[in-house]
């Protein structure tokens, strides 16, 4: 009965605590979390734009594949929300190829390859997240089973990179047309001053944006945190993307900020934090992808087009 009675005061505790969030600033956070996206999605068009000058890439259809993209990313793993992306970036493009644009994913990626090992390397000596061997412990954390046999994951992550390589030879050697394609959506990297004034000042304050609605979520869930703190829990959702087998990297996301904050606040006001952070920012991003895909395709993704076929005149 004592068991019963822990958990049902730990769910009322929990609900307590997630009804008293601060929805102004919720707000701000939501804000900030767009603005994050406004700003990827216009690095993106310029990347897009480099590979193809001779062509008008417009920004309001690029930022809506990018939205469309994320919010398929919310509710469908294993990165589902990139073909969307592509899909609906070469239907702003048609002359493009799709092999392009998914490599200038890689082109817009680049600088997040870079920056999240920082944070993660920044919040592990930190602290903020544990050690490996206590890695696999951690409830809700989907990694357990390759933290707990380390060794047969690295085998088998060399055997997939040995044969990429593999594959990629026999593309080379076959599929000449595939490379050139590939550097066209690379391009913008061939003029690295370009690429440091027109696309990294974006993502770089996109980076802002992301600690900034990091912090504001903490707030608004009442865990007290600094810029600081914020800034290094944004390994969680760094760590959550390397494996995404979860939409929105749920459940390892939840597990690192609960580890994370653990000392900061009672342990339903941290989970209060992580649930509603992640509801907060799936329901923006469903709804703005959602709203994209609509106006895109001027339809919902469940309903079927119709072509409404023209009857011709009749002749007397």
């Amino acid at each position: 009965m004592s068991s019963l009675e822990s958990f049902w005061d730990a769910t009322v505790a929990f609900w307590d605590d997630l009804a008293r969030v601060h929805w102004s600033i919720l707000l701000i956070a939501v804000a900030c979390y767009v603005a994050n996206l406004v700003l990827r999605a216009t690095a993106w068009r310029t990347i897009l734009q480099a590979a193809y000058p001779e062509g008008r890439v417009r920004w309001r259809s690029i930022l809506a594949a990018y939205l469309a993209g994320v919010g398929t990313n919310a509710v469908v793993p294993a990165r589902g929300g990139d073909v969307m992306k592509v899909y609906l970036a070469h239907r702003a493009m048609p002359g493009a190829a799709y092999t392009t644009i998914t490599s200038s994913l890689l082109a817009e990626t680049l600088l997040d390859m870079f920056i999240g090992p920082l944070v993660l390397l920044a919040a592990y000596f930190d602290g903020k997240i544990p050690h490996l061997p206590a890695l696999g412990h951690l409830a809700a954390f989907e990694w357990s089973f390759f933290a707990s046999h380390a060794q047969w994951f690295a085998l088998v992550l060399a055997a997939i990179l040995i044969l990429a390589g593999v594959f990629f030879t026999y593309l080379e050697h076959h599929v000449v047309s595939f490379w050139s394609r590939v550097s066209l959506g690379l391009a913008i990297l061939r003029t690295p001053r370009r690429y440091l004034r027109r696309v990294v000042p974006l993502q770089l304050v996109g980076w802002v944006m992301r600690a900034l609605a990091m912090y504001f979520f903490l707030r608004a869930f009442r865990i007290p945190a600094g810029l600081l703190d914020a800034t290094l829990a944004l390994s969680a959702q760094s760590a959550s993307t390397l494996l995404p087998f979860t939409p929105g990297g749920l459940g390892p996301q939840q597990a690192l900020l609960g580890y994370m904050f653990r000392n900061a606040a009672p342990a339903s006001t941290v989970l209060a934090f992580s649930v509603g952070m992640q509801f907060a920012v799936t329901l923006t991003s469903v709804v703005a992808g959602g709203a994209a895909i609509w106006i895109t395709l001027r339809r919902l993704p469940w309903r079927a087009h119709r072509h409404v076929a023209a009857t011709p005149a009749e002749t007397p």
